[in-house]
């Protein structure tokens, strides 16, 4: 074998194998974090009080039970600030809820749009002239957040000292087939990701599931209006804090989101999605997933069969390629169970999503447009929206 068709076939194999690797090495890391004991503040303390922000998207699911839960998760001298779109289906449902309990202070903001490109944005900017208190938790339209999730998380960030607190988040009620496939992209490329760097304790970015911060450290970076023309605005947000001389920590508690009931169109305009961000935010990183795929796997290993020498029998490969990706479903399998984040079917799921995941990172490359709140966006190299010409 000449020496360049050796450095190939290392190379390949190397390539092949990378994605098992960095899935063992993730789920361990993740293993020893999960078995941290997180620092709390004493059950006995008085908590400070919060105002809980919480901009609404359209078509949540049980969007009225997710939002008693928020409520009944409410401590004495809190605030709940509900943004939505005047005249929409959520608006009167926030104002029924909050004729439903007088005794807790909720605010209800009637949004337009227009007060940002970013429509979340858009909301915060109108809900924020509403927050009375300086300490402000913000969580996603699909959070699934109650008493224990809430009172764990609040004594957790009083207690490490951090400015800010971010938790990862795992999806519930996974129906269908879409519904799973969008499951486990968060499974297969966010969560190796977030326990790498929990390792490494380099935490320069927040998760929109939900995110602890202060007021004076918002206004100190621009406030709202500084994130409203961009994509990411959780990632944006955690940079200019960082940037800042924050501080950002990974909460040991993981969110429950309640999946959105997917279309497979809606499916892959979320995925499309999902790339451009990564595509913008972090480039060298997300150059470096290709090498993580598992789909980029089985087919370094197919041409490695192809190319190989003749003498080598062909189910040897074979069999690598069905070895590598078993494993990879029962990492991610455990992985899964460490955050209570079960997918079904998941071994014909991972092989699908690897292969959109492939196809959306290359299509992330060529195309920076996406579909997001109803529109069609171009979206800059430096991450900002711009409305398709």
């Amino acid at each position: 074998m000449k020496w360049t068709e050796a450095i190939l076939h290392t190379a390949l194999a190397m390539c092949g194998a990378a994605g098992f690797g960095y899935a063992s090495n993730a789920l361990m890391l993740l293993w020893f974090w999960r078995r941290e004991v997180p620092a709390v503040a004493p059950a006995g303390d008085e908590l400070p009080p919060i105002t809980l922000l919480r901009p609404l998207k359209t078509g949540v699911p049980a969007l009225r039970e997710k939002i008693e839960a928020l409520v009944g998760a409410m401590r004495p001298g809190d605030q709940l600030v509900l943004g939505a779109d005047e005249g929409s289906d959520e608006m009167s449902v926030c104002g029924a809820l909050r004729a439903a309990f007088p005794e807790q202070e909720i605010v209800v903001a009637g949004c337009r749009a227009g007060a940002a490109l970013n429509p979340k944005i858009s909301k915060l900017v109108q809900m924020t002239p509403h927050a009375r208190h300086t300490r402000w938790v913000l969580s996603d339209s699909e959070a699934m957040i109650d008493a224990a999730w809430l009172d764990a998380f609040r004594r957790e960030w009083l207690a490490s000292g951090a400015d800010a607190l971010t938790a990862g988040y795992r999806f519930v009620n996974l129906a269908t087939w879409p519904q799973r496939l969008d499951a486990a992209a968060t499974l297969l490329g966010l969560w190796p990701g977030l326990a790498l760097l929990h390792h490494t304790k380099r935490i320069h970015f927040t998760l929109g599931a939900c995110t602890a911060f202060h007021r004076n450290d918002l206004e100190a970076v621009g406030g709202w209006a500084a994130f409203g023309d961009f994509l990411a605005e959780d990632n944006r947000l955690g940079a200019a804090l960082t940037e800042a001389g924050r501080t950002i920590r990974l909460s040991a508690q993981v969110a429950a989101l309640d999946s959105d009931s997917l279309t497979w169109r809606d499916y892959w305009r979320h995925q499309r999605r999902v790339a451009v961000t990564y595509r913008v935010c972090n480039p060298a990183g997300f150059a470096g997933m290709i090498v993580m795929n598992g789909f980029v796997a089985i087919l370094a290993w197919t041409l490695l069969a192809v190319l190989g020498p003749k003498s080598i029998p062909i189910i040897r490969p074979v069999v690598c390629i069905v070895m590598i990706q078993f494993l990879r479903c029962v990492f991610f399998r455990g992985t899964g169970k460490v955050l209570r984040f079960p997918i079904p079917w998941l071994f014909p799921v991972i092989f699908a999503a690897d292969a959109v995941e492939l196809a959306c990172w290359c299509a992330a490359w060529c195309d920076r447009r996406v579909w997001w709140a109803g529109r069609r966006w171009r979206v800059s190299s430096a991450g900002r929206l711009g409305p398709e010409s």
